[in-house]
């Protein structure tokens, strides 16, 4: 259902390429997001063993489906049918969490006061119904996640991640399956990058190399993006929330804000590669191909801790010129522009890999702690 959602997403903007249909796509992401976390949360605490769990989570993907197959209305301003799914999933969350008696009672009653807000906001006009919205995912985060600032700090202050271990070990989220999930869904994104490629591949002419040649391009850009999380970034978030004894307030700051940016930076990405690939792509195709690579560098923090020989600040400079390459969109096609974007991001994943291979795995864990 969620790979579905991003489809939805990503053809939003590239069927209508232009900064108000980026931010349009934001806005519906950022529902969404929340929506995942929350099945990502209470699957990880009860599983899907038994068969009432399953059934559970079964129903939550119809509601979930019908918001994924909603997105094109709502972005024209019809957003009852998604409000109402989201609404929906939402009781069905609440319905999981109300099965499980260790479940805290404050996770239920977030999950109805979201529905109930979400509800609401199909008959709200513009633009309360957004504030509705917000508040909603303000509510439900909050109590999924609950994020202990007091233990942050001393976290912080000691560079002690178990000082950040929650007193009861059934508010600890299980550290390998949480970063699992949040990494099946960068998979999503990376898999609409392809997509998107092959897809504006595919409707124009394939009879030429310069177009075979550019859609591999793509591919490399998608391979390289990969390689910059999974070689690196997945295994030191994996250990710091594994120090941290599965601690709420990390795999909120790593997983459910921290992976936000770098996901929806794919989105964008997608976007401008599958615009890129068009005969004549516009310039926002360029920007929006750069300002996501750069995002993501930067979402992810792989390349900019890792230890290779290049300074910090160096890598920081680089990551500042992958938003300005937007700039070549009157100099470059938009075929040599994909080769110049696969180059660069070959080249940070090559840096970055070097940290992978370097140091030890508690200083490369302490380094790319959010905190």
């Amino acid at each position: 259902m969620f790979v579905l959602a991003i489809g939805q997403l990503a053809h939003l903007i590239v069927g209508e390429p232009e900064t108000k249909s980026v931010w349009i796509a934001l806005g519906l992401f950022f529902t969404l997001w929340w929506t995942w976390v929350g099945f990502a949360v209470l699957y990880n605490r009860h599983g899907a063993d038994a068969p009432l769990q399953r059934l559970l989570f079964l129903a939550g993907s119809v509601p979930a489906g019908v918001a994924a197959v909603a997105i094109e209305p709502a972005a024209d301003g019809d957003t009852a049918v998604f409000a109402a799914s989201l609404a929906t999933t939402r009781l069905v969350l609440a319905a999981i969490s109300l099965v499980h008696e260790d479940s805290p009672p404050r996770v239920t009653r977030a999950c109805l006061a979201s529905a109930a807000l979400f509800g609401l906001s199909v008959v709200a006009p513009e633009p309360f119904r957004y504030v509705l919205w917000g508040i909603a995912i303000s509510v439900e985060s909050s109590s999924m996640l609950v994020e202990d600032r007091e233990a942050a700090r001393r976290a912080r202050r000691d560079h002690d991640w178990s000082a950040l271990a929650p007193a009861d070990p059934d508010a600890a989220v299980d550290a390998h399956h949480f970063a699992e999930r949040f990494g099946l869904f960068l998979i999503i994104l990376l898999g609409e990058v392809l997509v998107e490629a092959g897809q504006a591949s595919s409707a124009g002419e394939l009879d030429t190399t310069g177009v075979w040649a550019a859609l591999v391009a793509a591919m490399l850009l998608a391979g390289a993006l990969w390689w910059l999380y999974f070689d690196s970034a997945a295994e030191v978030n994996l250990k710091v929330l594994e120090l941290s004894g599965g601690s709420p307030t990390m795999a909120r700051a790593i997983f459910a804000v921290g992976h936000m940016l770098p996901c929806f930076a794919l989105l964008i990405t997608a976007s401008g590669v599958g615009l890129l690939l068009e005969p004549d792509p516009p310039a926002i195709a360029y920007w929006l191909a750069s300002i996501g690579v750069g995002m993501y560098l930067a979402g992810t923090r792989a390349f900019l801790v890792g230890h290779s020989r290049v300074p910090p600040a160096i890598r920081t400079l680089m990551i500042v010129a992958t938003f300005w390459f937007g700039q070549l969109h009157g100099d470059l096609s938009g075929h040599a522009y994909l080769w110049l974007l696969a180059g660069w991001v070959i080249l940070c994943a090559a840096l970055a890999t070097r940290h992978a291979r370097g140091g030890t795995r508690t200083h490369n864990a302490t380094v790319g702690s959010p905190f």
